[in-house]
């Protein structure tokens, strides 16, 4: 170790005695580690976080495709108390629905995205509250009854300024008086992806429904498929074993009611591949691998560049070598300086590097799209990012500095 960090202050010598050198090599990778950082950033922003509950690995997403039908759906209230009932070995399922509500408190309203929950929905996650309480399970049992809001952390804070009195006010949500029980944690912001909800009530209050249609007619009519519906597998059970139990119940389904689910299938797909919704064509994904290959490209030809530059300075310094293998200096040691040299670069190059994708990746994650909508992207840094960069560091050191070293 001793014998490293003084081939280190060597190669800090060096590139101080080369500073053109030394900043066109910096830059040259700290441009192409910033692209891999923040491609990697957004990357890990769509897919690679999960969701801020206890063992989100269990948590998936279902999805509905009928016979001669074009792609996935949602499913009805019946549809899903069939599916809860018939799959609890192998989970808790529960669902949602994305809804937006006119809330007006003391004479001042907003428009806002609410999911309209299951009672279920805050036990299965495993959410706490960071004030008051959750909507449960006994709750939302029946139309038209609990008329009770949750509201959302940013909500909560931009609308009440974080005043823990609001527990027991009403509100009036699409003109019905709710009344707010509590406050979701501030890093859960609901379960549709990229959407921060302003809140949550049970699904049989009749605020936000939409249209003249009644809350009753969620409980009865399978074909009014407007529920999103998750599941929490429990431990030790595979995804496979839960897609086998589901096609068991898509056949009794179908089988009870050919009217409307003649045909119907059901798919389960890990959270983080199903957003926003189960895409059968895996589209995220796929682009989000061929912008990795892309940035990786791109550092491979800025690697490329810096090597053949060292390859020069390489011919230059042989007087150089040649004295320090005349004073005892063997081939693995040689090496070695040349190589702790190219990391020395590549640790420059991948801080500058860090630095540009930590202000990208801020930018990106301030894009409001246009809407008013909550849409909230965290494409900030996490422990993930950094493993990567350093990562990425050790690579283009050994990329960088192998042909001078061999040569």
């Amino acid at each position: 170790m001793q014998s490293f960090w003084q081939d280190m202050k060597y190669a800090m010598r060096s590139l101080r005695n080369a500073p053109s050198f030394a900043i066109i090599a910096v830059v040259t990778l700290g441009l192409g580690m910033a692209v891999n950082t923040t491609v990697f950033s957004v990357v890990n922003g769509l897919l690679l976080r999960t969701l801020p509950v206890p063992h989100a690995e269990q948590i998936t997403v279902l999805a509905m495709k009928q016979q001669g039908g074009d792609g996935y759906h949602m499913f009805s209230y019946p549809d899903y108390e069939d599916i809860r009932s018939q799959a609890s070995a192998s989970g808790e399922v529960f669902g949602y629905r994305t809804s937006l509500v006119s809330l007006i408190s003391e004479g001042k309203g907003d428009h806002c995205v609410l999911s309209r929950v299951t009672g279920n929905y805050f036990s299965a996650l495993g959410v706490k509250p960071a004030l008051g309480r959750l909507i449960l399970p006994s709750e939302g049992q029946t139309p038209g009854a609990d008329p009770v809001l949750v509201l959302g952390y940013s909500y909560w804070q931009r609308r009440f300024g974080g005043d823990t009195s609001v527990i027991g006010k009403q509100m009036q949500a699409d003109g019905h008086a709710v009344t707010i029980i509590g406050v979701t944690p501030q890093e859960f912001q609901g379960t549709y992806a990229f959407l921060n909800m302003d809140g949550f009530i049970p699904l049989s209050a009749i605020a936000g429904m939409g249209g003249n249609s009644p809350v009753e007619e969620t409980w009865t009519h399978r074909g009014q498929r407007s529920l999103s519906l998750m599941a929490r597998l429990k431990p030790g059970v595979e995804l496979s074993q839960a897609k086998a139990t589901l096609d068991v119940i898509a056949k009794r389904i179908a089988e009870q009611h050919p009217d409307t689910d003649k045909g119907i299938s059901i798919g389960i797909f890990p959270e983080r591949l199903a957003r926003p919704e189960p895409d059968p064509d895996n589209t995220i994904p796929n682009v989000s691998l061929a912008f990795t290959v892309l940035a990786a490209l791109v550092l491979l030809v800025a690697c490329f560049n810096i090597a053949n530059v060292l390859l020069v300075r390489a011919t230059v310094r042989q007087r150089e070598m040649a004295i320090r293998a005349a004073i005892g200096a063997g081939r693995a040691r040689l090496v070695r300086q040349h190589l702790t040299e190219s990391l020395a670069l590549a640790i420059l190059g991948g801080a500058f590097g860090l630095l540009l994708g930590w202000w990208a990746s801020g930018f990106l994650s301030s894009l409001s799209l246009g809407t008013d909508l909550p849409i909230t992207f965290n494409f900030q840094p996490d422990i993930r990012v950094y493993l990567f960069t350093l990562a990425a560091v050790v690579l283009t050191g050994a990329v960088v500095g192998i042909m001078p070293a061999l040569r």
